[in-house]
């Protein structure tokens, strides 16, 4: 019996060690599953006692029931008088003890431990499972892919399966069987089958742990990630800043010639990242999120929008392909960044000066004539010169030589003002 005694105890450091459970629980879950059993063979109100010896594995199994003086739950009391036939110093309100052996509990009450037991260790071993990968929220863990699907990607982490769905994986990516994959841990939920992981490879925090383990100044605080913004697997913008003068933070994160980013460009297969000081100034940080692209002015429209001005050579490359570059530099500053070409947004400001030019101020124009074209419409010397010839002619009842003039005058009103504006600056 002894050395049956010891295997117990053995099978159970061997169950906890392989589940990664606690001694103790498994001990735990043991008894109940025994109370369970004697429970399925005796009925479900009998009570009982059972212990385990942590060190000799002895099981002690007792069906325990009250001693009365009337028995009116036959499966939970016993009469004084039966008790005493066992033992004569028991008195009433005593607990009378029956000895019970595991075989005594027959096949089926053994497998409904066995189940128990089982269905406990590996509750268990979930929720240790769960609270592991909880800690390792936001942190890349490395598996090997199993299953490659349209929708979901599963990868095989040793102790329990992820799982990287759609939004989670880069369309640039091809997923191989049994290949290497990193990823960072999005969410742990508790799934009926089990611990249910979700891994991520799109999620900004990806890149975030890559720059905390592949550039030591980010590891040791020294630079600082303030905010990320991706178009997975195609461009990212990570503002940085560092309050050490002596830190060039872009150069650090680059590397030289490029060798510290490049690392990590291949691990997002080749997405492009910019990376950017960090600025408190709102236009200085709008100028620079919209790196490569040079910009002349951002100029504050309202709040939550602001226009960039650059080299019309330059257009293209602040807009982006498909408009990637301003929608992340956009999100990086929140603010909505619209981009205009230098040469539309100087004809811009020149028609809004123009728009501030009444024609009333006009002096060489004849009153009658000024006086129609406001009843007309024509409030402002930029209405008539965007206005069809046609239209003034009908309007204004002038015949082409009168429409000629009044274009003159107008056209030399708009020359004195920018020979005006051009002094004054």
């Amino acid at each position: 019996m002894a050395n049956e005694d010891n295997l117990i105890i053995e099978s159970i450091k061997s169950i906890a060690r392989a589940r990664g459970v606690k001694f103790d629980y498994v001990i735990e879950s043991l008894v109940e599953a025994i109370k369970n059993g004697i429970k399925r063979k005796f009925g479900k109100e009998v009570e009982s006692e059972v212990s385990v010896n942590k060190s000799t594995g002895e099981i002690r199994i007792f069906v325990v029931k009250k001693i009365v003086e009337n028995v009116s739950e036959p499966k939970k009391e016993i009469s004084l008088e039966e008790a005493r036939e066992k033992n004569s110093d028991y008195e009433i309100g005593d607990i009378f003890r029956t000895s019970v052996a595991i075989s005594d509990l027959g096949r089926t009450a053994i497998e409904s431990v066995k189940q128990t037991l089982t269905q406990r260790v590996s509750e268990a071993e979930r929720s240790r499972i769960i609270a592991e990968y909880e800690k390792k929220i936001g942190e890349i863990v490395k598996g090997i892919v199993k299953v490659v699907s349209r929708n979901e990607v599963l990868v095989d982490l040793g102790p329990v399966e992820a799982t990287i769905p759609s939004y989670g994986m880069m369309r640039s990516e091809h997923y191989r069987l049994d290949s290497p994959i990193r990823a960072v841990v999005s969410n742990v939920d508790r799934a009926q089958w089990g611990p249910k992981i979700v891994l991520s490879r799109t999620d900004p925090k990806f890149l975030e742990r890559l720059l905390f383990y592949e550039i030591p100044e980010v590891k040791e605080g020294l630079i600082q990630v303030i905010k990320i913004v991706r178009e997975p697997g195609v461009r990212a913008k990570v503002a940085v800043q560092t309050l050490d003068p002596k830190i060039d933070p872009i150069g650090a994160c680059v590397g030289y010639r490029g060798s510290r980013i490049q690392s990590i460009v291949k691990e997002l297969s080749g997405e492009r990242i910019d990376i950017i000081q960090w600025s408190k100034e709102p236009n200085l940080q709008v100028s620079r999120s919209l790196s490569p692209a040079r910009i002349k002015e951002v100029v504050i429209c309202d709040e939550g929008h602001v226009i960039a001005v650059v080299p019309d050579d330059d257009y293209s490359k602040a807009i982006g392909k498909n408009g990637v570059n301003v929608d992340l530099a956009s999100k990086l500053c929140e603010v909505e960044i619209e981009i205009k070409k230098e040469t539309e947004y100087e004809k811009d400001l020149k028609e809004k000066k123009l728009a501030e030019i009444g024609i009333e101020g006009v002096a060489e124009l004849d009153p009658d004539l000024k006086k129609l074209m406001v009843e007309k419409g024509y409030s402002n010397i930029l209405s008539v010169l965007k206005a069809p010839v046609e239209e003034l002619k009908f309007l204004l009842k002038l015949d082409d030589d009168g429409v000629e003039k009044l274009l003159k005058i107008l056209e030399q009103k708009e020359e004195k003002e920018e020979v005006d504006a051009k002094e004054s600056s």
